[in-house]
């Protein structure tokens, strides 16, 4: 599963704009198009791709951003520009998304979205049995 954050930023980027965001990601990553240039990804210095940078998307419709991302972004006004990046949660993709984004909105204006981190689920036992770690002899 990814790692998605959301830039909804208030103006459109500019190449200057988003290669700051790149440059504020990490200096040291390949660059790769796909998707004929709808999509850059930003890879490892083995190729392995860590965040997708979709092509911003204007929404314009009152409301949308709230209906995508809920309630706590309702009163984000339209028209804004959605940068939308999809990273591995692995190998500091999340870090690497986190910079990106928080670029864009520092440039542009805005605010990022970041997905809710998921609940902690503590190891489970026997009855009984100390989970917490160590050695129970």
């Amino acid at each position: 599963m990814s790692y998605d954050v959301v830039a909804l930023i208030d103006g459109r980027p500019s190449y200057q704009d988003v290669l700051a965001g790149m440059m504020a990601a990490g200096p040291d990553w390949l660059v790769r198009d796909v998707s004929d240039g709808a999509v850059l990804q930003l890879c490892n210095p083995d190729g392995v791709p860590l965040a997708s940078l979709e092509a911003p998307i204007l929404i314009q419709v009152p409301g949308e951003v709230e209906r995508l991302l809920g309630p706590e972004l309702a009163g984000v006004p339209t028209p804004v520009w959605w940068a939308e990046v999809r990273a591995n949660p692995q190998e500091g993709g999340p870090e690497l998304a986190d910079r990106y984004a928080a670029e864009l909105v520092k440039r542009l204006g805005g605010q990022v979205w970041k997905p809710a981190p998921p609940p902690f689920d503590p190891p489970t036992g026997p009855a009984g049995a100390d989970v917490a770690g160590g050695n129970n002899a």
